[in-house]
């Protein structure tokens, strides 16, 4: 299979997948863009506290509903406020347990075990929670989103400020 990286990381985009089909399969979620985002922006932040690369690529930006990865928001934009129903990149219905089931063991390959086992944590912890939790979260006052953030513009939220702020919350902080 071919995996489209840059610097050796995947693409946000099969993080994304991987995540809706772990929601799915294993919690029995159904995401929309909005907590997809922001549920993989907490996902990076968890990895980057563990070790020094991020988990895929793509830069996460600071919007005015909070980080975005503009990749995944213009690919499930469709979807709007409804719960995303298949996986993008192969276009498969996430109704479908065993495509989807054989399509994560895939990205599971592409994002490695890591980032797979931050997303089964996060979605574990903060997968109930809704995109207006997920907004008020990450816009909590000193947290990266807040010290991007600029009216107007889409600033890039940088690694540094993700990873040195997740590297000091305490295990029972959220993720804000």
């Amino acid at each position: 299979m071919h995996t489209p990286q840059n610097n050796g990381l995947p693409s946000a985009l099969h993080a994304a997948d991987y995540m809706l089909a772990t929601a799915k399969l294993d919690h029995d979620l159904d995401l929309d863009q909005l907590q997809l985002n922001k549920l993989l922006y907490i996902a990076n932040g968890f990895v980057l506290r563990d070790r020094d690369d991020p988990a895929f690529h793509n830069d996460i930006e600071a919007w005015k509903y909070g980080p975005v990865i503009r990749a995944v928001w213009e690919t499930y934009r469709d979807w709007g406020r409804s719960p995303i129903g298949r996986l993008e990149m192969c276009r498969t219905p996430l109704d479908d347990a065993d495509t989807v089931a054989k399509r994560r063991m895939e990205l599971f390959e592409i994002i490695e075990y890591d980032t797979a086992s931050v997303v089964g944590g996060v979605l574990q912890e903060y997968g109930q929670c809704t995109g207006g939790d997920l907004v008020h979260m990450t816009h909590k006052k000193g947290t990266p989103w807040d010290h991007a953030y600029k009216p107007g513009r889409d600033n890039v939220i940088s690694t540094k400020s993700i990873t040195e702020f997740y590297r000091q919350l305490s295990p029972y902080d959220d993720a804000r």
